[in-house]
């Protein structure tokens, strides 16, 4: 460090007889002077203004104060403003610390595309069990978001943001919307996505501005858009025919053969292991959990499905699971593809994830009561949880009712 930092030895006043207070400081102190040398290597001599910053704000509490600026400061009670001078006064050989109380550190630009690197670690809590793969569908949408909110408002710095841009970035969409390239859906989750960004890195940085408000009011109107479901009679009929998918590899075929009788996402049934394919014991089922480096998509998608028709015979074949595709992505494209060049589809909307809510039409259809079914989809219920749930006899029971029949 001596190349950057000249002082052999770093003298502070801690400004206290107190000794509780002083230990306190100067644990502050030090973390100011290491941040301080790793804002010079970083900035290869340079003190890093991000760096100075995040140091401005500790120095500044430390003191007792929030960090403001000079303008701020000026709008404060006398009182206060006193104490500070007061402060700055007693510290009058550390400009570091005269600085942060007096508001003369500058807040750093944080220019919109330096906000996604930012906002990763940040989130790190929301990638916990995550895979790699995971992790880049969660990154990659908000990634994508951040780019056009640019594109509509140009590189500006975060706290420079006001409510005319946000209106701007809505109009943005809305033009795309008219033109066809996206539909509202698409426009609100970016939106949301913007905010989220904007937020979490405004809070860690004491960016002041409320991004609640400026964000308030912007929803845009969504047509009702899901997959329409397959016909029972067409599943059975057709997709689950002895010649049916004969086009197919076999897991790409049995993974529509599992989905059929479960109702489980693709990305559930890829992510099975041998242990969590039972076969051995009286009603043969799959367990669909989290596990290390493996979230589900939500804490009630962990559940436990009786195996019948279609998705024993493929858990049969298929024991120590579906080991051909990485990703659900993957087999998802391959069965699509195959279904629109086979005239497999009966219109444009359907595809493979249809089979999931044909699996729920035909439950209801069986008088299925709404909490078997929920349990069965891995759906969130409403109102407070109570109880264990239903047992794998009683799911077994509803199941038996609607399975396919497999030649």
């Amino acid at each position: 460090m001596s190349d950057y930092d000249k002082r052999a030895i770093i003298k502070i006043s801690l400004g206290t007889k107190d000794e509780k207070e002083a230990i306190r400081k100067a644990a502050i102190y030090n973390d100011y002077i290491e941040d301080y040398w790793r804002s010079l290597i970083k900035g290869n001599g340079k003190a890093d203004p991000e760096a100075e910053y995040r140091t401005a704000i500790k120095l500044a509490k430390a003191h007792g104060f929030a960090y403001k600026n000079a303008v701020e400061i000026a709008k404060e009670p006398l009182e206060e403003i006193v104490e500070r001078l007061k402060t700055a006064n007693k510290a009058i050989e550390q400009p570091e610390t005269v600085s942060s109380v007096l508001g003369g550190t500058e807040v750093p630009e944080l220019p919109l595309s330096t906000c996604a690197d930012k906002y990763w670690p940040l989130c790190r809590d929301r990638l916990t069990n995550k895979s790699e793969h995971q992790i880049r569908k969660w990154k990659n949408p908000r990634l994508a978001a951040i780019n056009y909110f640019i594109s509509a408002i140009g590189d500006k710095p975060l706290k420079a943001i006001a409510r005319s841009d946000i209106l701007q970035f809505r109009q943005w969409w809305m033009d795309r919307i008219e033109k066809g390239e996206v539909v509202a859906a698409t426009a609100n989750k970016n939106m949301m996505y913007v905010k989220d960004i904007l937020q979490v890195v405004g809070l860690q940085y004491e960016v002041a501005t409320d991004f609640d408000v400026l964000f308030s009011k912007i929803r845009l109107k969504e047509l009702e858009q899901s997959r329409p479901p397959f016909e029972a009679s067409y599943v059975q009929d057709v997709l689950l025919s002895k010649h049916g998918l004969n086009g197919l590899n076999d897991e790409a075929r049995l993974l529509v053969f599992a989905m059929a009788d479960t109702g489980a996402r693709e990305s559930e049934l890829i992510g099975l292991t041998e242990e969590d394919i039972v076969l051995d014991e009286p009603i043969p089922y799959i367990w669909i959990r989290a596990r290390e480096n493996k979230a589900l998509k939500t804490l009630t998608s962990e559940r436990k499905i009786p195996l019948v028709g279609a998705a024993l015979h493929a858990f049969q074949k298929l024991s120590s699971g579906f080991n051909h595709y990485r990703t659900a992505d993957t087999a998802s494209t391959t069965i699509n593809k195959y279904l629109r060049e086979n005239d497999l589809k009966p219109t444009p909307n359907h595809s493979l994830y249809s089979l999931r809510h044909t699996f729920k039409d035909r439950l209801r259809d069986a008088g299925a009561p709404e909490e078997v079914i929920d349990e069965l989809m891995g759906h969130k219920k409403s109102g407070p949880k109570y109880g264990r749930g239903h047992m794998l006899e009683k799911k077994h029971e509803w199941l038996r009712k609607i399975a396919y029949l497999i030649s």
